[in-house]
Protein backbone atom coordinates (compact mmCIF):
# COMPACT_ATOMS: atom_id res chain seq x y z
CA UNK A 1 0.00 0.00 0.00
CA UNK A 2 2.92 2.20 -0.01
CA UNK A 3 3.22 2.25 -3.66
CA UNK A 4 -0.26 3.36 -3.84
CA UNK A 5 0.52 6.16 -1.60
CA UNK A 6 3.19 7.04 -3.20
CA UNK A 7 1.65 7.30 -6.28
CA UNK A 8 -1.31 9.55 -5.25
CA UNK A 9 1.06 12.91 -5.05
CA UNK A 10 2.44 11.99 -8.16
CA UNK A 11 -0.98 11.99 -9.60
CA UNK A 12 -1.94 15.06 -7.93
CA UNK A 13 0.50 16.59 -9.33
CA UNK A 14 0.64 15.46 -12.74
CA UNK A 15 -3.50 16.16 -12.36
CA UNK A 16 -2.15 19.95 -11.39
CA UNK A 17 0.08 20.22 -14.43
CA UNK A 18 -2.28 19.11 -17.06
CA UNK A 19 -4.84 21.30 -15.32
CA UNK A 20 -2.42 24.35 -15.60
CA UNK A 21 -1.84 23.33 -18.77
CA UNK A 22 -5.73 23.36 -19.49
CA UNK A 23 -6.04 27.06 -18.25
CA UNK A 24 -2.92 28.32 -20.01
CA UNK A 25 -4.96 27.23 -23.23
CA UNK A 26 -8.07 28.60 -22.26
CA UNK A 27 -6.77 31.99 -21.88
CA UNK A 28 -6.44 32.39 -25.39
CA UNK A 29 -9.94 31.93 -25.70
CA UNK A 30 -11.62 35.70 -24.55
CA UNK A 31 -8.77 36.67 -26.92
CA UNK A 32 -10.73 34.39 -29.69
CA UNK A 33 -13.70 35.61 -28.73
CA UNK A 34 -12.76 39.38 -29.73
CA UNK A 35 -11.05 38.16 -32.92
CA UNK A 36 -13.77 36.10 -34.00
CA UNK A 37 -16.32 39.28 -33.57
CA UNK A 38 -13.77 41.53 -35.38
CA UNK A 39 -13.94 38.77 -37.96
CA UNK A 40 -18.27 38.73 -38.15
CA UNK A 41 -18.10 42.84 -38.11
CA UNK A 42 -15.89 42.48 -41.41
CA UNK A 43 -18.27 39.70 -42.72
CA UNK A 44 -21.02 41.72 -42.35
CA UNK A 45 -18.84 44.61 -43.82
CA UNK A 46 -17.96 42.61 -46.85
CA UNK A 47 -21.65 41.47 -47.25
CA UNK A 48 -23.07 44.69 -47.37
CA UNK A 49 -20.42 45.54 -49.98
CA UNK A 50 -21.29 42.67 -52.17
CA UNK A 51 -24.60 44.13 -52.15
CA UNK A 52 -23.45 47.14 -53.08
CA UNK A 53 -21.66 46.24 -55.94
CA UNK A 54 -24.03 44.08 -56.94
CA UNK A 55 -27.12 46.67 -57.36
CA UNK A 56 -24.53 48.90 -58.99
CA UNK A 57 -23.82 46.18 -61.47
CA UNK A 58 -27.70 46.30 -62.17
CA UNK A 59 -27.79 49.63 -62.87
CA UNK A 60 -25.24 49.30 -65.14
CA UNK A 61 -27.00 47.04 -67.03
CA UNK A 62 -29.82 49.15 -67.36
CA UNK A 63 -27.30 52.02 -67.91
CA UNK A 64 -25.86 49.97 -71.03
CA UNK A 65 -29.69 49.35 -72.15
CA UNK A 66 -30.50 52.90 -72.48
CA UNK A 67 -26.75 53.68 -73.61
CA UNK A 68 -27.43 51.14 -76.75
CA UNK A 69 -31.27 53.03 -77.32
CA UNK A 70 -29.28 56.23 -77.42
CA UNK A 71 -26.41 54.70 -79.49
CA UNK A 72 -29.27 53.43 -82.09
CA UNK A 73 -31.61 56.88 -82.57
CA UNK A 74 -28.15 58.87 -83.19
CA UNK A 75 -27.44 56.45 -85.67
CA UNK A 76 -30.95 57.20 -87.02
CA UNK A 77 -30.70 61.21 -86.70
CA UNK A 78 -27.38 60.89 -88.73
CA UNK A 79 -29.15 58.74 -91.47
CA UNK A 80 -31.77 61.39 -91.74
CA UNK A 81 -29.12 64.09 -92.18
CA UNK A 82 -27.51 62.57 -94.48
CA UNK A 83 -30.78 62.38 -96.57
CA UNK A 84 -31.66 66.04 -96.04
CA UNK A 85 -27.97 66.75 -97.50
CA UNK A 86 -28.47 64.67 -100.21
CA UNK A 87 -31.71 66.21 -100.71
CA UNK A 88 -30.57 69.78 -100.02
CA UNK A 89 -27.69 68.81 -103.31
CA UNK A 90 -30.61 67.65 -105.37
CA UNK A 91 -32.73 71.00 -104.94
CA UNK A 92 -29.28 73.06 -105.25
CA UNK A 93 -28.64 71.00 -108.67
CA UNK A 94 -32.08 71.59 -109.72
CA UNK A 95 -31.86 75.12 -109.48
CA UNK A 96 -28.93 76.27 -110.76
CA UNK A 97 -29.43 73.93 -113.22
CA UNK A 98 -32.78 76.05 -113.95
CA UNK A 99 -30.83 79.54 -113.77
CA UNK A 100 -28.27 78.32 -116.04
CA UNK A 101 -31.32 76.91 -118.78
CA UNK A 102 -32.90 80.40 -118.23
CA UNK A 103 -29.57 82.41 -118.13
CA UNK A 104 -28.37 80.42 -121.37
CA UNK A 105 -32.05 80.90 -122.87
CA UNK A 106 -31.81 85.01 -122.25
CA UNK A 107 -28.30 85.04 -123.91
CA UNK A 108 -29.77 83.33 -127.10
CA UNK A 109 -32.78 84.87 -126.90
CA UNK A 110 -30.84 88.24 -127.11
CA UNK A 111 -28.11 87.12 -129.59
CA UNK A 112 -31.64 86.49 -131.95
CA UNK A 113 -32.95 89.35 -131.11
CA UNK A 114 -29.68 91.37 -131.94
CA UNK A 115 -29.14 89.55 -134.88
CA UNK A 116 -32.59 89.99 -136.48
CA UNK A 117 -32.39 93.85 -135.57
CA UNK A 118 -29.10 94.16 -137.33
CA UNK A 119 -30.32 92.90 -139.69
CA UNK A 120 -33.21 94.32 -141.09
Amino acid sequence: MSEATDQEPKLLVEIQIQLARIEKTLETVPMMTATLEAVKETARDAQQAAASAHQRLDGLGQTKDVADDARRKAEAALHRLDQAEDEQNWFKRTFYGAVIVAVGGALVTAIFAAINLAGT
